[in-house]
């Protein structure tokens, strides 16, 4: 049997009882930074009552990256413009500026602001 509900959305109180009327005795309850956040106190305070332990996980959004950003910070690194990474790569432009953004990102620690008329 399952000890443990993983929550990812925001809670109510009706979840809570839904999950406490399950058949069989939840002793944790996982849920996500989010979801923690608009718990409801009184909710909290019961099921620290009820012995029930009450985990904050952190949890990746959005779908995974499909793109390999080394090849695109190594072609960029060998001087090679954004246009033509694009075409190598069969990848969007506009998916390659931003990369390069996120790979300048990595380098510095923040993103230098650029002149107007330069690219990245």
């Amino acid at each position: 049997m399952n000890d443990d509900e993983i929550i990812k959305r925001k809670v109510t109180i009706r979840d809570i009882v839904n999950i406490l009327n399950r058949p069989y005795k939840v002793k944790r309850i996982r849920l996500s930074k989010g979801a923690y956040n608009f718990l409801p106190k009184k909710a909290l305070n019961t099921l620290n009552k009820m012995k029930i332990n009450i985990e904050i996980i952190e949890l990746k959004r959005g779908p995974g990256v499909k793109v390999d950003r080394e090849k695109i910070a190594m072609l960029y690194k060998s001087d090679v413009n954004a246009y033509e990474i694009s075409r190598r790569l069969k990848i969007p432009l506009r998916t390659v500026y931003y990369h390069i953004k996120q790979i300048k990102k990595d380098e510095n620690g923040y993103v230098l602001k650029q002149t107007q008329g330069k690219g990245i």
